[in-house]
């Protein structure tokens, strides 16, 4: 299938959907939210599952949630703590089903509170945890309609670029993505070098590498480079590899998971649908 067209991929690509659509469904707890390890006997529904599992139905494959109210009413149970992941997921939860947060004060106050720092050179180990986090932040106080200030954040980012565009040590497709997504929400521009980096991590076989040295054929590479050349408008090199490897990433339960042969969940689904969208 890696060699695949892209119109060979259609079909394949369909049924792939109804599979995804049909494992979504299952991960619905009985008393709202989702959760990807939901068993006879477990039942953990929790808000970055619940967001995950919201947006693989009702965005991407248009499917109308008859248990809307249950799901609106489960994220707004949870307590509003001083968590960036854990106020996205509830915020563009809420926002997906297009429902009013009760505790909206409290959500607008939590997240004027949270620290905004780019990440620390220093730390290369934290630093794509660092964007995922400072992207969060920035999202949600955009959406809130908070003054953001986003010179500093631009000057920073740009300035942590290496000589060959990418970001990371070193330069990696994954920490790259997450950069130039926190760009895009400060509406800046990377440098035009990152754009030359992501292309240059096209792959004929797979789709994307990781780095200049690694392959690392996984979910995750592929998607960051499918959704960096979207944001910097760039063709996909291999986008029939790309794609083929993504659908090659979805397990006998119809989740998708990092590698045919790992464990699927929600977040790894709504990636690998997200990939598949802009490939589409």
């Amino acid at each position: 299938m890696v060699n695949a067209s892209m119109d060979a991929l259609q079909a394949p690509m369909a049924m792939a959907l109804r599979r995804a659509r049909d494992y979504a469904l299952e991960k619905q707890s009985p008393g709202g939210g989702f959760c990807f390890y939901r068993g006879y006997y477990l039942e953990e529904p929790n808000l970055a599952d619940t967001w995950h599992g919201i947006a693989v139905l009702a965005d991407l494959l248009g499917v109308g949630l008859a248990r809307r109210l249950e799901h609106a009413d489960f994220i707004a149970r949870q307590a509003v703590e001083p968590q960036p992941f854990a106020l996205y997921y509830r915020i563009r939860g809420l926002l997906m089903l297009g429902m009013a947060d009760p505790a909206q004060a409290d959500v607008k106050r939590v997240v004027a509170a949270l620290r905004a720092d780019p990440p620390d050179p220093a730390r290369p180990y934290l630093f794509g945890t660092a964007l995922q986090r400072l992207r969060c932040v920035l999202w949600s106080r955009r959406h809130l309609g908070m003054d953001v200030a986003t010179d500093r954040w631009v000057d920073a980012l740009l300035a942590m670029a290496n000589a060959d565009g990418g970001y990371g040590t070193p330069s990696n497709l994954l920490d790259t993505e997450a950069a130039v997504a926190v760009l895009e929400l400060c509406d800046a521009k990377p440098c035009p070098a990152t754009s030359a980096f992501v292309s240059s991590m096209g792959d004929p076989q797979f789709g994307f590498r990781l780095t200049a040295t690694s392959r690392s054929p996984n979910l995750e590479t592929v998607h960051a480079g499918i959704t960096s050349c979207r944001r910097l408008d760039l063709g996909i090199p291999h986008a029939s590899a790309a794609t083929a490897f993504v659908l090659s990433c979805q397990t006998g339960s119809g989740g998708f998971a990092r590698t045919a042969d790992a464990l699927p969940d929600l977040a790894l689904t709504h990636m690998a649908l997200k990939a598949l969208a802009v490939c589409a």
